[in-house]
């Protein structure tokens, strides 16, 4: 049977909704005489002990000020992401002898890149410090690649000098916080319970209690919808604002959007208007009035507004927002906005933050012809990471979304760039040879003439990921090349 890419990152991205359940770790999981129950870290010891991370260092002591080894922490770490290393012993450390409780664990993380060899020996019985425990975590999560490019972001510690990337990361996703006095000291080892906090927090940003987990997709005209079950909100793109002398909307709703509106209002699903323009038309009060009078006159339960503001208008955009605002109270509005990236001025999204009930993030794809494999790179991680990064201050996580495209970009033989439909993606993947890069956290292919890069199951999860970390529950699903409708053979 096969499947289209579609296909695969529709069933992807609502199992990932799914799974975002947070643990309740039960009462008095664990009893420990030096852990009292005021204890700064008492629910994340308990916690770590209930899943079985790591133990205490006795049946009723948990070790409380005591240094957490650096082979303590890989099997903490193994076990808490359930990675198993094969049965084939090999050696990796000189100091790491064959048949050692930690062996196959840390043979695990270092198969999964949390540790690298940068030198000949791991020092198993050393205490871990603070610095090398968040280079762990964060290369456990797989963003090594991310934190090198984040060696410069700001830092509020001044005694950072090593690993600044992996520190940074490790502070901005709140998994680690400083000493007082804009100290980190990397230096000083971590205690076990320093660890056990560390690790519930990451847990938290995994599995987030909240349950407002939101999965958009995104219509154009003529594009089919045989199956829209798993969303939660169904985009129909079929407004175009005009601006010059006479701004004005043009509404042109097609066949197959009216059924699929039929189709998603029957199901109690969320139907946007989906309307496109130009940034002039930003400065026309009579154009924030005639998407007022289209949502009033019609059964949309909101709008979502694909129009980006010029550098000259960059509040515009916000009260144009807050205009509707005042006009359709109960409507939804959904607004899409480009994504800051690096060494590019920041746009102040505060307020539009605040009119809009969400913001889906454009994020700019990545090209590079140089090397031996071109790379058009869809929705770079790196690129996520810092957008989201960047407006961590500006607006709350539940506020935001991250706009996906279910198609492949790349090129055939020495022609332009283009786009590549998901059907087409899932034809060539059949007699090419696919690959992964853990950089960009995407995937590609090649053919006798052909490359093409796109997101596939394990890309989305690597961006569901991040979104979580960040405290962003809701993607949006685009296919501006393609159909929704995938036929199985």
């Amino acid at each position: 049977m096969k499947r289209t890419i579609l296909k695969k990152l529709t069933a992807c991205l609502c199992l990932c909704a799914v799974l975002s359940g947070a643990l309740t770790v039960p009462a008095g999981a664990a009893s420990f005489q030096d852990v009292p129950s005021n204890h700064w870290a008492a629910t994340a010891i308990d916690r770590c002990a209930a899943q079985g991370w790591f133990q205490g260092k006795t049946a009723d002591t948990f070790g409380v000020g005591q240094p957490m080894t650096r082979a303590g922490f890989a099997v903490a770490l193994s076990r808490f992401f359930g990675w198993q290393s094969g049965e084939t012993y090999y050696r990796i450390f000189s100091d790491v002898p064959q048949g050692a409780w930690y062996e196959p664990a840390l043979r695990a993380c270092y198969e999964h890149g949390a540790v690298t060899r940068q030198t000949g020996d791991f020092r198993p019985g050393d205490p871990i410090t603070r610095e090398e425990l968040a280079v762990m975590l964060i290369r456990a999560l797989g963003y090594g690649p991310i934190a090198g490019l984040a060696e410069d972001d700001p830092l509020p510690f001044r005694d950072v000098t090593t690993n600044k990337g992996h520190i940074a990361m490790a502070y901005e996703l709140g998994l680690v916080s400083g000493m007082g006095n804009d100290l980190f000291v990397p230096d000083r080892y971590a205690t076990r319970e320093q660890a056990a906090v560390m690790l519930s927090r990451l847990y938290d940003k995994l599995h987030p209690a909240q349950t407002a987990n939101e999965a958009m997709v995104l219509l154009r005209s003529g594009e089919e919808a045989e199956d829209l079950s798993g969303y939660q909100t169904v985009i129909l793109m079929a407004g175009t604002l005009t601006g010059g002398q006479n701004p004005r909307l043009a509404l042109s709703v097609s066949n197959t959007q009216k059924q699929v509106m039929e189709t998603a209002t029957a199901s109690g699903q969320t139907v946007l208007l989906g309307i496109s323009g130009q940034s002039g038309v930003l400065k026309s009060t009579a154009v924030a009035t005639a998407v007022a009078e289209a949502l009033t006159d019609s059964s949309y339960d909101g709008v979502y507004l694909n129009i980006t503001p010029s550098a000259e208008n960059g509040d515009a955009l916000a009260a144009f927002v807050q205009a509707l605002r005042a006009a359709v109270p109960e409507k939804k509005l959904y607004v899409a906005a480009s994504a800051p990236a690096r060494r590019e001025a920041i746009p102040d999204y505060q307020a539009l933050g605040k009119a809009a009930d969400r913001i889906v993030l454009q994020v700019s794809g990545h090209e590079d012809t140089d090397g031996a494999v071109p790379v058009y790179a869809m929705e770079p991680l790196e690129t996520v990471y810092y957008a989201l990064s960047a407006l961590n201050d500006q607006i709350p996580g539940e506020k935001l979304a991250l706009l996906l495209r279910a198609e492949g970009h790349g090129r055939k033989g020495t022609g332009k760039p283009t786009a590549f439909s998901g059907d087409t993606v899932a034809a060539l993947e059949a007699k090419g040879r696919t690959y992964y890069s853990d950089r960009y956290a995407c995937a590609y292919l090649e053919t006798k003439d052909t490359v093409v890069w796109y997101l596939n199951e394990k890309a989305l999860e690597a961006r569901q990921q991040l979104l979580r970390c960040f405290g962003v529950s809701s993607c949006c699903l685009s296919t501006p090349n393609g159909t929704l409708h995938a036929q199985e053979s």
